[in-house]
């Protein structure tokens, strides 16, 4: 029989399918049955329902999803740095000051204990500088702040950049770091002496009236006139004062201390830095500054444009702050305390000085004007020498001023304003007034 070359070749086509299909039974015995029926489950008769292959299907991804689960330890190993530890440890130190601030015994303790020892190192580091190093790192908050808009606005243009992606890491991490260590060194420095108790002198609530203001008003108009007396005059009418600022700040610093052992504040006692020009002057006198305490650097500074008759109870003001006596009129106190004591007759007419317009205002307020002229009135000199700027101080900050004054005067209040509501200084700006409270309590007894 003859067979056409089409079947034959049919035939030897169905062979190796047969072959081939042998094989893969041998392989996968399974095989064989699936392909008599479909929905048979892997030969055992069962049908495969649809809730089975769902079933199935979830298993498998379960599966998968712990093939792929990554390791805690493998998660937390790459945070393991000196990096990322340091950052750890800010943000909890932080948090828990953050917290205990709000304990009045532990905010004393600290401020008694604790601030002297960053006074001796940290603050012993930066009086090594002549100039202010306080100043230095705020001003640098500007460029640095301009820095991140910046490096934000070249993340839009620049994420894919590999080189850019580094640069903009590091950066960022510094920054972060930065940001971290300057509000962990606020808080210690000036958070927590603001959660101290006030002075014993503030304790009292006894009302003083109206006459018994008007006493202490006189008293001091009386001896602001009799100092003004007592100094020689050059021809613009102003004090002849030729000690030298170093002379000055000696004379600051003796003060505090007699002040630490007469009156029993034992925080006053202690290591004291070299009091420091700011050299923003000019805008420093705009904003009506005559000192500022830095906490991020703890250095006490002074505006060199200022009268100096102010230097001496701006020093000592300054300098209680540095201490931890954060509240302004209890640093206004201080001051007043420490001029009064010293032997040097500019510093004694400084405290009169210090405190003259707190309480002449507090006066004025209370009386009516008819009334407030019969009192005895502040001299022309007394006058003079109270003034926060001479004339010719006054010209150099009207020839160098970039920005007007009345705008620099409004933004700074705004800023102390808030600055003192932050840290809860309920009365804001009026907290400076407050010290004339503290005189009448003082001169309890004294003067009435």
């Amino acid at each position: 029989m003859r067979v056409s070359n089409n079947n034959r070749i049919s035939n030897k086509l169905d062979a190796a399918n047969k072959a081939v299909s042998n094989l893969e039974n041998k392989n996968n015995p399974k095989t064989g049955d699936e392909k008599v029926d479909k929905n048979d489950n892997a030969g055992t008769g069962k049908k495969t329902t649809e809730a089975d292959e769902k079933k199935d299907g979830k298993s498998d991804n379960k599966n998968a999803r712990k093939r792929h689960r990554v390791p805690f330890k493998e998660f937390i190993k790459p945070l393991i740095t000196p990096y990322w530890v340091t950052v750890a440890v800010l943000i909890f130190l932080i948090f828990i000051f953050s917290i205990m601030i709000k304990s009045t015994a532990f905010c004393n303790a600290f401020t008694a204990k604790v601030l002297p020892i960053f006074l001796n190192t940290y603050g012993r580091f930066t009086n090594l500088f002549s100039f202010s190093f306080g100043e230095v790192l705020l001003s640098l908050v500007v460029p640095i702040l301009l820095a991140v808009v910046i490096m934000l606005i070249l993340m839009i243009f620049l994420r894919k950049n590999p080189i850019f992606a580094k640069i903009n890491r590091v950066f960022f991490k510094s920054f972060f770091m930065i940001f971290l260590s300057v509000c962990l060194i606020m808080i210690l420095n000036c958070s927590i002496p603001y959660g101290c108790s006030e002075l014993e002198v503030k304790k009292n609530d006894k009302n003083y009236s109206v006459e018994q203001l008007e006493i202490l008003r006189n008293y001091i108009v009386e001896q602001c006139n009799d100092y003004s007396e007592k100094f020689n005059r050059d021809e613009k009418g102003e004090i002849i004062y030729n000690t030298s600022v170093k002379d000055i700040t000696k004379e600051a610093k003796a003060s505090m201390h007699r002040v630490s052992k007469e009156y029993d504040f034992p925080r006053l006692a202690g290591y004291y830095p070299n009091m420091k020009p700011i050299r923003h002057s000019v805008l420093m006198s705009q904003a009506g500054t005559m000192g500022i305490f830095f906490p991020f650097s703890l250095e006490s500074n002074y505006n060199p444009l200022m009268s100096k008759l102010n230097f001496p109870a701006t020093f000592c003001h300054e300098y209680s702050h540095l201490k931890g006596y954060m509240q302004e009129d209890e640093a206004n106190f201080i001051a007043y305390l420490a001029c009064l004591g010293s032997e040097d007759l500019y510093f004694q007419y400084s405290a009169y000085l210090s405190v003259l317009h707190y309480v002449d205002n507090e006066y004025y307020k209370n009386v009516d004007k008819a009334h407030y002229e019969k009192q005895i009135p502040i001299s022309e000199n007394a006058s003079r020498d109270s003034d926060f700027l001479t004339e010719s101080a006054t010209e150099k900050v009207e020839k160098e001023a970039v920005i007007d004054t009345k705008t620099v005067s409004e933004a700074s209040n705004k800023f102390t304003e808030s600055y003192l509501d932050y840290y809860d200084v309920k009365d804001g700006l009026a907290n400076y007034d407050r010290v004339t409270d503290l005189l009448l309590q003082f001169y309890d007894g004294k003067l009435y």
